[in-house]
């Protein structure tokens, strides 16, 4: 994941190999040491190709302070959500 200054507004994108565009998703983005997010952590993404896009940082619904930051996605594809520790997002000094 990359490095994004805390004064940044600009789209998450988190990859993924196959295609699950069908299906609605969100990210979460926590500090890495906070462990799992709860369900208030995540904020629906949108899809963009085989991508989910999400807009952070600074004057995003998702500000962030300097740190270090797990992401997170999690699909919801009927009965199923599976949820995945995507990387790891710094912001501020790297």
């Amino acid at each position: 994941m990359p490095y994004m200054p805390a004064s940044s507004t600009e789209p998450l994108y988190v990859d993924f190999d196959t295609d699950l565009t069908a299906y609605p998703v969100e990210v979460a983005v926590v500090l890495d040491d906070a462990g799992e997010p709860s369900d208030n952590d995540y904020h629906p993404a949108e899809w963009d190709g085989h991508a989910a896009r999400l807009l952070i940082g600074a004057g995003s619904s998702l500000p962030l302070e300097p740190g270090e930051y797990a992401v997170w996605t999690r699909i919801t594809a009927g009965d199923e959500r599976p949820v995945r520790r995507s990387g790891v997002l710094t912001v501020g000094t790297p």
